[in-house]
């Protein structure tokens, strides 16, 4: 797979996350059944694989909070949130870092 492609699932990825959260955001904590629970353990294990381990265990620690019924189950959804805007702009800076190293690079290969 191409870079640009990697980097759309991922955005891909992101925007599931982003969606799953505001839904838990919107709907309540208490409401989440099992297929929000299986879509974040999903969404957790990709983010593994990309090798986002700090949104990973962000996603881990609102799970088992979610699971386990802790009080604490909304400031592990503050957390994930916010570790997933910081993935967010970390990915945004590297998309625009590599397209601006594709730029300077092909005005310095001669004509």
């Amino acid at each position: 797979m191409t870079a640009v492609g990697e980097i759309n699932e991922i955005v891909q990825t992101v925007d599931r996350l982003e969606g799953a959260l505001e839904d838990l955001t919107v709907r309540g904590l208490r409401s989440a059944g099992p297929e929000q629970l299986a879509l974040l353990g999903a969404l957790h294990e990709e983010f593994e694989r990309i090798g986002a381990g700090h949104l990973a265990g962000r996603i881990g620690a609102l799970l088992d909070a979610l699971r386990t019924g802790d009080r604490d189950a909304a400031a592990a959804l503050l957390r994930a949130q916010t570790s997933l805007r910081v993935f967010e702009r970390i990915l945004t800076l590297g998309s625009v870092a590599d397209v601006l190293r594709g730029v300077v690079e092909g005005a310095e290969e001669p004509s």
